[in-house]
């Protein structure tokens, strides 16, 4: 006769049952609510044993529901003859003869269910009955609106800690893999999840696919290996885009059935959802959850997925239109860094790191020009500021003194001079530090090998030199001059020194040896440790090796860095 499934009685709606057998002097009473397919006895007395257990009956065999229908009591003296009840199996199966039942109300002031009195036999209802009942049924409906109210409170109660712990999980990841990683974390702590992952729209080259985004750490082999996927229906997350509507399975059985073509050698958990991400109404992706046994959604686990999947839509979007403006910066950044030439007997190698903490482009630069008499000029620089401004000046000032260099075979601190000038006369604002080297060869210096370098210094670290037999020695001879953009008169000097056969140069910006908090010096007696031990490398392999141990993954600051090897030289 019953659904399946039995509902657990409440203590606080039995007793209002009991009070009505008491005050009306009947065998059975009912707190029911009735729902589209069943009414549900949450209060009950005097009901047989086996309905009892149950605590539910189909709408076959409800009373109740014509006073949920109608808003209305309805009073029964005799169901046989009634013609609304009549017909009615619970009068065979339940003994239902005598029925008066009152409305229940929710917070809302919808009629719910009923409070209602039943007797074995035909019973003219009195008045002070009718009274009773009422006044019980208005107590029991308070009961259940504060039920509800404080259910509900609750529910704000939680999804607002579920909103502010997405809100600050997810408002500082700036790229995909941060927003991969805080939702995992997230649904891990939130909904109990074993795994969760994020697989996003993209190109592919039979039509658009769903991309998992990976990030450092996550260790998850199943999603790696169904880490493209078509976007259509022959897979869950493609499904969930297709259909606009999340899918949930109780099981991994069930989508194993559905969707064969998932690689599986590697699955884990039972029960998974798959649900759009949405975000300005553009579908991004979809979001997988995976827990470890199987489970059915609560209304608690709706709230938090809604939430998740609303903030990590949102930070999706932040993360691709900032990827979109580095894909942007990172070409305009390589259109500043030159090619460089390949004058006889030198060998010349440069990299450039972007700092972590801000877009790829920044106002550190290197170049090397070979001029018309052959000689080759190199230049290393640092542009004050952090940012696409700065990025704007350096691209100005690299053309301006390579056309310079190019165009007037001159003393490096008379052409420094004159591009601190002409950022004056052309209203370039701002400031640089700056080596400028010229690498120069008499006559004599042809039969042994050598090498003069000249060289000024505004305001920048001092070159480096390690010689063939790894001896380093950093050219600090005394003050640098004065930054450019500082003085465009300030007086300028030049320096020299002699380069043997098969010695290194080394060219770099401050971010190679600066460290907060600690004293230059350190860092420059730090970095003539490392060039010294990678010496005899190739030039690149050369600068490879000492950014690999003076510049960790996240800088703190740009840093470009330009090598020289000086070759041996034959007399002819």
């Amino acid at each position: 006769m019953s659904p399946a499934g039995a509902v657990r009685a409440d203590p606080s709606f039995d007793r209002y049952a009991r009070m009505v057998c008491r005050a009306l002097d009947v065998p059975v009473a009912l707190v029911s609510l009735v729902e589209p397919d069943r009414q549900v006895l949450t209060g009950a007395c005097g009901l047989p044993p086996e309905v009892d257990a149950e605590r539910q009956t189909p709408l076959s065999h409800s009373f109740c529901q014509h006073v949920v229908a109608d808003r209305a009591p309805l009073v029964v003296d005799d169901a046989r003859t009634h013609p609304r009840v009549r017909d009615n199996p619970a009068i065979r199966d339940l003994a239902v003869i005598a029925y008066a039942g009152w409305p229940i109300t929710d917070h809302t002031g919808t009629v719910v269910g009923s409070l209602c009195a039943i007797a074995h036999e035909p019973r003219s209802w009195s008045d002070g009955d009718l009274e009773m009942l009422a006044d019980l049924a208005a107590a029991c409906s308070t009961e259940l609106s504060e039920r509800a109210m404080r259910s509900a409170e609750q529910d704000l109660s939680y999804r607002s800690r579920v909103l502010l712990a997405l809100s600050e999980a997810l408002s500082s990841t700036r790229d995909l893999a941060d927003v991969a990683r805080a939702v995992e974390q997230t649904a891990l702590v939130h909904l109990g999840c074993l795994r969760a992952g994020i697989w996003l729209r993209a190109g592919g080259e039979h039509g658009e696919v769903l991309s998992y985004v990976d990030y450092p750490g996550a260790g998850w082999a199943s999603a790696h290996n169904n880490r493209v996927l078509p976007l259509d229906e022959t897979n869950p997350l493609g499904s969930a885009i297709v259909r606009r509507h999340p899918l949930h399975f109780g099981d991994k059985d069930l989508q194993n059935r559905l969707y064969p073509h998932l690689d599986t050698s590697q699955q884990v958990g039972d029960a998974r959802s798959f649900v759009p991400l949405v975000s300005r109404d553009r579908v991004l992706g979809t979001l997988a959850l995976l827990w470890e046994t199987d489970r059915r959604l609560s209304d608690e686990d709706r709230v938090t997925i809604e939430a998740l999947t609303s903030y990590a839509a949102q930070a999706l979007q932040r993360a691709l239109l900032v990827q979109e403006r580095l894909d942007a910066l990172v070409t305009l950044q390589n259109s500043l860094l030159p090619r460089l030439p390949e004058p006889a007997d030198l060998e010349l190698a440069a990299r450039y790191r972007p700092a972590a903490s801000r877009d790829q482009v920044g106002g550190d630069w290197y170049d090397a020009v070979v001029m018309p008499s052959g000689l080759t000029c190199l230049m290393v620089g640092d542009v004050v500021g952090h940012d696409i401004g700065a990025a704007a000046i350096m691209g100005q000032l690299r053309t301006m003194l390579r056309a310079i260099a190019w165009a007037v075979d001159d003393a490096p601190s008379r052409n420094v001079t004159r591009l601190d000038q002409a950022m004056q006369d052309l209203t370039v604002d701002g400031m640089a530090s700056l080596v400028y080297a010229r690498i120069e060869q008499s006559a004599q210096q042809r039969t042994t090998g050598e090498r003069t370098l000249r060289w000024t210094n505004a305001g920048h670290p001092p070159p480096l030199v390690v010689t063939a037999g790894g001896t380093v020695t950093l050219l600090a001879d005394g003050v640098p001059d004065l930054m450019l953009g500082v003085d465009p008169d300030g007086e300028r000097d030049d320096r020299r020194t002699t380069i043997a056969s098969g010695s290194l140069l080394l060219l770099y910006t401050d971010g190679l040896v600066e460290r907060r908090g600690e004293d230059i010096d350190d860092g420059l007696h730090r970095l003539a440790s490392v060039a010294g031990r990678h010496h005899g490398l190739p030039v690149g392999e050369f600068l490879d090796a000492v950014l690999a141990e003076l510049a960790p993954e996240r800088l703190d600051d740009d840093v470009a860095v330009l090598a020289v090897r000086f070759h041996d030289q034959h007399p002819g």
